[in-house]
């Protein structure tokens, strides 16, 4: 079922509302109940193994790496065959070299803890629990249900969202309901159609860490600059998996999606600084010719065949962070 442009505005602007104010409350209630601990120091650690996540330590005993300057903030494309690249950031940052792909620390690693940090392992149990047990979040309300196996959330296949499509303005409005995201579009036209795959990752309102992939198109005599959730025909196959400090948070298996997500409870140390988030995925296309216009689109980015992203057969992986 599709709704008009009036309701379905209507909807998403009700569900904002909702969203941030659940948001809220769930922040002052984990808040009002957690105390601070200890700060912790530490001054250098062995690289960290992660084969198995289930028995990797959680975000709140690792410490702070350095990491790599933010992406940089340039022109968005308007359309799907210019040279322009459409990287796209919540906040004004440097003109500085691009991150490249994300990879463990091979080597023993100097770091700390911010002498004032508290120990937020208690906070973000906390918050797990007080979100598990916000009517906001639960049976799919929303769109969005919970994995308890990989303790995430997700949408589901068919939510109110596929109504709304995508528009540019959705990222320029994010700041004012909380969400602090990088996002990558990537335009390409193929079989008569203007295509966008545009990935995410940051913080979701005051409360979640995520990452999302979407599948997006238009007709190509739509002048506006407003793409449809793909249809069931134009569904892709592609798996995900979120990172935290270098630390798996959420994985989602390889199926069909329009829009592949994960969102877990937890706040970065600075909004403006998601460079402590990072996600792997693969892509595969519908043919070879596909492949090639989103691996070009890639580039355009300033992403790197063979660094950041590499190709076998219709497949691409993606790295970014």
């Amino acid at each position: 079922m599709r709704l008009d442009k009036s309701k379905a505005a209507l909807i998403a602007v009700f569900a904002l509302v909702i969203v941030c104010a659940g948001s809220f409350f769930a922040v002052r209630s984990f808040n009002s109940r957690v105390k601070p601990k200890a700060a912790v120091t530490v001054t250098s650690m062995a690289p960290i193994e992660v084969s198995d996540p289930t028995e990797a330590p959680t975000d709140a005993t690792l410490p702070t790496f350095e990491t790599a300057e933010p992406l940089d903030t340039v022109p968005l494309s308007q359309a799907p065959d210019d040279a322009e690249s459409d990287r796209f950031t919540t906040f004004p940052i440097s003109t500085t070299e691009s991150t490249t792909s994300f990879t463990l620390p091979t080597e023993d690693t100097t770091a700390y803890v911010p002498p004032a940090a508290p120990d937020t392992t208690a906070d973000e149990s906390q918050a797990q629990e007080t979100i598990k047990r916000a009517a906001v979040f639960s049976d799919g309300f929303l769109g969005y249900q919970f994995n308890k196996e990989g303790n995430y959330y997700f949408t589901t296949s068919d939510p109110w969202q596929r109504n709304f499509g995508f528009n540019v303005l959705y990222d320029l409005g994010a700041p004012f309901v909380n969400f602090y995201y990088d996002t990558v579009r990537c335009k390409f036209r193929y079989q008569n159609k203007d295509w966008l795959i545009q990935f995410w990752k940051g913080q979701y309102g005051l409360v979640f860490l995520g990452a999302e992939i979407g599948v997006y198109t238009k007709p190509l005599d739509r002048d506006q600059a407003h793409y449809d959730a793909a249809a069931d025909e134009d569904m892709l196959y592609m798996s995900m998996s979120f990172y935290r400090k270098g630390v798996e948070r959420a994985s989602r298996d390889y199926d069909k999606y329009w829009w592949c997500t994960a969102f877990v409870p937890g706040t970065l140390d600075s909004f403006r600084d998601r460079s402590e988030l990072s996600m792997k995925s693969r892509i595969t296309l519908k043919t070879a010719e596909m492949r090639d216009l989103f691996c070009a689109s890639l580039e355009k980015n300033g992403f790197k065949k063979d660094k950041d992203f590499s190709v076998s057969g219709k497949d691409v992986y993606f790295s970014w962070g």
